[in-house]
């Protein structure tokens, strides 16, 4: 599984919901889509490079 394209951000993050492992993968993966559509205008994730995850920056868990 290489790449996966959704035809809409519902159906992407829908997607992201059933298969993200916790929380921080769902954050991951929806800021991915977003920079994703941002930069090409096509909803979709990249799931053979592997991304680092997100961390607060203001001390709070």
């Amino acid at each position: 599984m290489n790449n996966i394209t959704f035809s809409t951000r519902l159906d992407a993050i829908d997607w992201i919901a059933q298969h993200a492992d916790d929380e921080g993968r769902f954050e991951v993966l929806r800021e991915q889509l977003n920079f994703n559509y941002i930069y090409s205008g096509t909803y979709f994730l990249d799931l053979e490079n592997e991304y680092g995850e997100v961390i607060l920056l203001d001390g709070e868990i």
